[in-house]
């Protein structure tokens, strides 16, 4: 009888700690003014890029990030919105030669997330 008992106040617990995770987590939600920016390096030897253009209060603003060569880096923290700058460089901190530039049109609103996926060649 003690084992059952036991057996029935987990099972309960469980099920109200599941309700309450399932109950607890809302859809995300994307910003509603800008996007941060996702750089895809199809170039495969970029090491840092700079963008320019507006920001979330539509200021324009210039900032060099390093990213990860052949790869797809996630610039966190920074929010643009509308047409931006992209120039790829082939050292960290803007350094070296420029690989490329162009330029993206940065969303203020999305369904999918908070990053903008940006290709550099």
């Amino acid at each position: 009888m003690q084992i059952r008992r036991k057996l029935a106040t987990a099972a309960v617990t469980l099920a109200v700690a599941g309700t309450g995770l399932v109950a607890g987590t809302g859809s995300a939600w994307a910003a509603d003014n800008g996007q941060q920016i996702q750089i895809d390096d199809a170039s495969r030897r970029a090491q840092s890029v700079y963008i320019k253009g507006s920001n979330q209060n539509g200021t324009t603003v210039g900032k060099c990030f390093n990213i990860t060569p052949d790869s797809s880096t996630k610039l966190w923290g920074w929010w643009w919105k509308n047409t931006v700058e992209v120039t790829a460089y082939s050292y960290n901190n803007c350094g070296g030669g420029r690989i490329s530039t162009r330029t993206a049109w940065i969303n203020t609103t999305q369904s999918w997330g908070d990053f903008q996926v940006v290709s550099v060649r």
